[in-house]
């Protein structure tokens, strides 16, 4: 079976996927290592009926991710290789504490690879309020995975579940739950700090409940060459001029923010993106924006610094065709 093989192995729907189809003896073929860059290839599986093993083969994987006996444990410090940690269908594992990925160390440039389609993707749900992943090391890429930032039972306000703040991280095709209700949400769900250079954020779903305000979604703070793109982003923000997407306290350079649907769905909120900071630069292109209020307002929010606005969208609740957003050039 090739690296580029169309086949699935049996019991394990959906395994073919964008990082190559691996094979099912286990063995690697030479052009996957070839590929990786003589990274690992660990399989992490739970579901039922899987019993814990080396990680070598679907058919044998590993019980976890993090841990001492975890998927990042195996890493072993190590950078620069291009390991791939390939997640089964039906694996369920909770995020419940402070730097919950502790086990990645020095470990770099790896990518936790998500396998399935739908509900059967893996899962990760942070379950308490402290709980974290904390991309601190360089190169760390999340794809085709389903992030719970919150519970969705009992009563938990996780604060900040993801923070980013190494360079040339990433987080793709992901279906990510930010609020199931007033009793359930994040505060903000993904913190880009300072370090968190050429961080990209791409073709996510993100869902939230209008009752589940947060402060905003994704924050961005003194970060260059940033990307987010071809994302649909639909959760509702507390304060009403403070967009989904935000930047604040340090200004971004050579941001790209393009091709997203945004919707602010709280009630009061009216904003979508906003970068207002002085010395910002960068480009805001091809938005589709939506808030939940009757009236034509500030979908992006731009006020300052050096940022272009091309051909950017905005509509209100009333099902009224889009507006272009911002003052046109003359």
């Amino acid at each position: 079976m090739g690296f580029w093989s169309s086949k699935t192995i049996t019991g394990f729907p959906g395994i073919v996927a964008s990082y190559g189809n691996p094979n099912p003896s286990g063995v690697m073929s030479n052009a996957l290592a070839r590929y990786w860059g003589g990274g690992e290839v660990i399989f992490v599986g739970n579901r039922s009926g899987l019993k814990a093993g080396s990680g070598k083969s679907p058919n044998d994987p590993m019980s976890s991710l993090v841990g001492a006996g975890g998927a990042l444990a195996a890493l072993q410090g190590t950078t620069g290789r291009g390991h791939v940690i390939f997640v089964l269908p039906g694996h369920a594992e909770s995020v419940n504490a402070a730097d919950w990925a502790s086990a990645t160390a020095a470990a770099g440039d790896f990518a936790v690879v998500g396998l399935g389609v739908g509900d059967a993707r893996p899962s990760f749900t942070w379950t308490i309020a402290t709980s974290t992943w904390l991309f601190d090391t360089v190169g760390v890429v999340l794809d085709g995975l389903r992030l719970n930032l919150e519970p969705t039972t009992g009563t938990v306000n996780v604060a900040a579940p993801i923070t980013v703040s190494a360079k040339g991280c990433a987080i793709r095709h992901c279906r990510i739950k930010t609020g199931t209700d007033a009793n359930n949400k994040v505060t903000i769900g993904i913190t880009v700090s300072a370090g968190g250079d050429d961080f990209t954020f791409e073709d996510n779903t993100v869902t939230g409940a209008a009752a589940a305000t947060m402060t905003t979604f994704l924050r961005l703070t003194g970060v260059d060459n940033t990307v987010i793109q071809r994302n649909r982003i639909v959760c509702g923000t507390t304060a009403a001029a403070v967009g989904p997407i935000q930047e604040l306290t340090t200004a971004c350079t050579n941001l790209l923010i393009r091709d997203n649907l945004i919707q602010n769905n709280a009630a009061s909120s009216t904003a979508c993106i906003t970068a207002a900071l002085a010395s910002t630069t960068g480009f805001i292109s091809g938005n589709y924006c939506r808030n939940m209020t009757d009236a034509n307002v500030a979908w992006i929010v731009v006020t300052s610094g050096d940022v272009q606005l091309f051909q950017n969208y905005g509509v209100n609740n009333s099902n009224e065709t889009g507006i272009l957003a911002g003052t046109p050039s003359v």
